[in-house]
């Protein structure tokens, strides 16, 4: 397919199974009815006085417990929660003795739904939040789109939504629903993606990319690429530059492509890190197209990274090469400082020569200079007397 041919995406199939987004921890936190300690029910069931009127408009103690049990669990969670009174005892007699002169209810049977609808309606209108309608829900998708050209990390999505739902005092939708539109949102951005690349991949790079996935001489192009060094040894980074090398050609392509696409960075790290986390076989299992992306990604991404490596090598062969010099330095200046002393030493023998009363006074200089050279060498003297004389220390700089 040439540059500027179009065909039709290839549709990701929408009904896929559901994303699993959240762990246990995170869905019991965002969904699971609140469990509450004796401070919290202190905080959490206490009635202000628009809400203790309010309660007076419903008839029974039942409705007027349910009531005020499911406007504690709304201010914590701002969800409202499906239970039966039974399954809330201690929350139940709580609110019973606060407010109701310890009356017992003896029917825990649940609440009828038309009388549980009153009390959602009359919590929201109490608290300023919104039902999250099919209007809302229409808004909640065009965020869920945006969130996706940002990051298409599924928990980024969802908790981008959270935070809108939040701000605009919107009651946090079911999770399935929430699921179902983080899936289509990123179905939506895939399809983008897709479109963009179809148009403007040429048969040359088709045929590179198809080529990463081949193992022909044994090995996945691809497995031999995310190997990374593992150490600063030479033979290690040989091998990044080799591979930095292998695939400089499809990184140039990414530097066409990437501004087409307009993803973000955080996206590209994120797809990237599916190609590092899929096997060969389930890279080939996803869409062909989307496939491309993530490749194109991950080129991109692990280019960069080859770069930062072989920068961390010289900066760590630098920093290993200045300790070197700096013990090295040390090593010389206390050798330098031994052999200083023991010609302190025989310098002092040389000196007494001058008071020597078993030399001759009509000794030539020259003898006597041919015994002072005997103890220490004319230039050690002249070193020894320099330093004397100047009192100069000795530089560990310009040794290193």
């Amino acid at each position: 397919m040439q540059k500027g041919e179009s065909m039709p995406a290839r549709q990701i199939d929408a009904e896929q199974k559901r994303l699993g987004i959240l762990g246990d921890d995170e869905l019991e936190t965002i969904y699971g009815r609140p469990h509450f300690t004796h401070e919290d029910r202190c905080n959490y069931f206490f009635l202000s006085i628009p809400e203790k009127e309010l309660l007076q408009e419903l008839r029974s103690i039942k409705s007027q417990t349910y009531f005020v049990l499911q406007l504690g669990y709304f201010k914590a969670k701002h969800r409202f929660f499906t239970f039966d009174l039974f399954e809330v005892e201690e929350d139940l007699h709580y609110v019973l003795k606060q407010y109701f002169a310890n009356s017992i209810i003896t029917d825990l049977n649940s609440i009828k739904k038309l009388t549980k609808l009153k009390h959602q309606r009359l919590i929201l209108e109490l608290t300023n939040y919104l039902s999250c309608d099919k209007e809302q829900r229409q808004q909640l998708e065009v965020k869920a789109r945006n969130a996706a050209t940002v990051c298409g990390k599924p928990i980024y999505i969802f908790r981008e939504i959270i935070h809108y739902l939040s701000e605009q005092h919107i009651v946090v939708p079911g999770y399935r629903f929430m699921q179902d539109i983080v899936g289509k949102a990123i179905t939506y951005e895939q399809n983008r993606l897709i479109i963009i690349i179809q148009n403007n991949l040429e048969d040359a790079d088709i045929g590179a990319l198809k080529e990463l996935l081949n193992d022909s001489s044994g090995l996945y192009e691809i497995t031999q690429i995310k190997h990374e060094p593992k150490d600063f040894s030479l033979g290690e980074i040989k091998g990044e530059i080799n591979r930095g090398k292998q695939i400089k050609h499809l990184y140039q392509l990414t530097q066409k492509l990437m501004p087409l696409l307009s993803i973000s960075n955080e996206s590209i790290k994120y797809y990237a890190s599916l190609i590092d986390y899929y096997s060969v076989y389930k890279i080939k299992q996803l869409n062909e197209w989307i496939g491309f992306v993530y490749l194109l990604c991950f080129i991109l991404h692990r280019y960069q990274r080859m770069h930062d490596n072989l920068i961390n090598t010289f900066i760590y062969n630098v920093r290993h090469y200045i300790d070197e010099s700096k013990f090295k330095a040390k090593e010389q200046i206390y050798e330098c400082y031994a052999e200083t002393n023991q010609n302190i030493k025989k310098a002092g023998q040389v000196l007494k020569i001058f008071t020597d009363d078993s030399i001759a006074i009509d000794t030539p200089f020259k003898d006597v200079q041919a015994k002072a050279f005997t103890i220490l060498e004319r230039q050690k003297i002249i070193d020894i007397a320099d330093q004397i004389s100047t009192n100069a220390k000795l530089d560990e700089t310009a040794f290193q």
